[in-house]
């Protein structure tokens, strides 16, 4: 089992949106995912149509003392199960640690499963969550100056948690190529970060926006879009970073 943690380095970076495109890739192709949103906003699920009014998560199964795994969604053709976080009302306590870890090894996966998880920013109980278990991590970088610090500091911060360096990984998003300081920064994070750093950023393309509005992935919404084959690129590049790190730990 493949564990990825997805997050920005800052709000605003659409994380949620690459999530949600990272498990419809592997819905796409009919391998298995579990993608679990342990963000207290609740918007993983607005990608694939679960309605506003629906409250359910795991979160509020905890809450309530139920099993949190049935509070999934089986989205298309199944090979996706979306595990939502539910509502949540400020002040209240997160999940002990190491629940996440304990959770998953009790569950019957299928062979080759990812479990994606959709990771906050500010919920400190729910990142700690995330990091603990994720041998991988990426990172969504927005098109600007102050990406160079901040994913420096998300890389010490991961490494300090005992994520590898090599499995963090990350993505610039909402890029303009007709922008000369977008252009500029990634130059800059590709001296600063290599191999590491996405071969092609994610373009800024308002298809994102309205596939989130309609409900849908934006590789239905717009499949012959500039980003939706940006999302899909991207996929591909993190199978084969997740696949050759599966194969270095058997060899």
């Amino acid at each position: 089992m493949s564990i990825l943690s997805i997050c920005g380095v800052r709000g605003g970076c659409g994380a949620t949106a690459i999530a949600a495109a990272m498990a419809w890739y592997r819905e796409e192709q009919g391998r298995p995912v579990l993608a679990i949103d342990l963000c207290p906003q609740n918007l993983l699920r607005l990608h694939f149509g679960v309605p506003w009014s629906e409250q359910g998560g795991w979160h509020a199964s905890l809450r309530h003392g139920t099993d949190w795994a049935e509070s999934a969604w089986q989205i298309g053709r199944g090979h996706l199960s979306l595990v939502p976080h539910g509502a949540w009302a400020a002040g209240e306590d997160g999940p002990a640690a190491g629940w996440l870890r304990a959770e998953l090894g009790r569950l019957a996966r299928p062979v080759g499963d990812m479990v994606l998880l959709d990771t906050p920013l500010w919920a400190q109980s729910c990142r700690d969550q995330a990091f603990s278990v994720a041998r991988h991590v990426l990172a969504v970088l927005p098109a600007d100056p102050i990406s160079c610090v901040l994913s420096d500091n998300l890389e010490t911060e991961l490494v300090a948690r005992g994520v590898p360096r090599e499995g963090i990984l990350f993505v610039i998003n909402q890029f303009d190529p007709a922008r000369r300081l977008d252009r500029d920064v990634e130059n800059l994070l590709r001296n600063m970060l290599g191999s590491r750093l996405a071969p092609l950023p994610v373009t800024r393309d308002e298809a994102m926006r309205e596939a989130l509005a309609a409900g849908v992935p934006v590789s239905v919404f717009a499949p012959e879009s500039q980003v939706a084959d940006d999302l899909r690129q991207l996929a591909v590049w993190l199978a084969v970073k997740l696949r050759r790190d599966v194969e270095s730990q058997a060899a």
